[in-house]
C-alpha cells in the first residue's frame, strides 16, 4: 500500500471556513485542522492565498481579525511559499492553455506551486480544477 503524503496545500476557502465560526463548513474545517495537528501534517500556502484569505477576513469579518490572522500565521507552522519565476511562467502557460474559462490565476498558481514542490493534496471547499494530478483533501474514514 502506497504511503500517503503528509503535505497539504491550504486554499483560502479552507482557512476562511476554519476562522469564521458562522461559516457552513466551519465544523468540517475544524475537523481538518485538528486532524492535521494530530497526524503532524506539513501545511503550505503561497503568498497569493495568504493575501486572499486576509482580504476575505478583512471584508467579511473585521480588519482587526484580519490583522490577528496574519499574526497567527506568522507564529504557526504553516509554510509560506513564494512562487519562483519559473512557476509564474508555468502558471501563465497553464491559464492560457486550459480549456475552461473559470480557472483563475491564483488557482493555477496554487496548482503549479503544489505540483512543483511535490504536494499532491489541496485542502479546499471550492472546485479543484483537474491539474497536475492534484487531489482534494478528505478525512480518512
Amino acid at each position: 500500500m502506497p504511503t500517503q503524503s503528509k503535505k497539504v496545500y491550504l486554499s483560502p476557502s479552507s482557512l476562511y471556513a476554519f476562522i469564521d465560526r458562522a461559516h457552513d463548513k466551519h465544523a468540517q474545517a475544524s475537523a481538518y485542522f485538528r486532524y492535521f495537528s494530530e497526524e503532524e501534517y506539513l501545511l503550505y500556502m503561497d503568498v497569493i492565498n495568504l493575501n486572499q484569505t486576509y482580504e476575505i477576513i478583512f471584508k467579511k469579518m473585521s480588519p482587526s481579525l484580519a490583522k490577528d490572522f496574519l499574526r497567527i500565521v506568522a507564529l504557526s507552522d504553516i509554510n509560506i511559499l513564494t512562487p519562483e519565476e519559473s512557476e509564474i511562467k508555468a502558471t501563465f502557460k497553464t491559464v492560457s492553455n486550459y480549456n475552461s474559462m473559470d480557472l483563475t490565476f491564483s488557482e493555477a498558481l496554487m496548482a503549479v506551486v503544489a505540483s512543483k514542490r511535490n504536494i499532491t493534496t489541496i485542502c479546499t471547499f471550492d472546485y479543484l480544477h483537474p491539474l497536475y494530478g492534484l487531489n482534494t483533501f478528505y478525512l480518512p474514514i
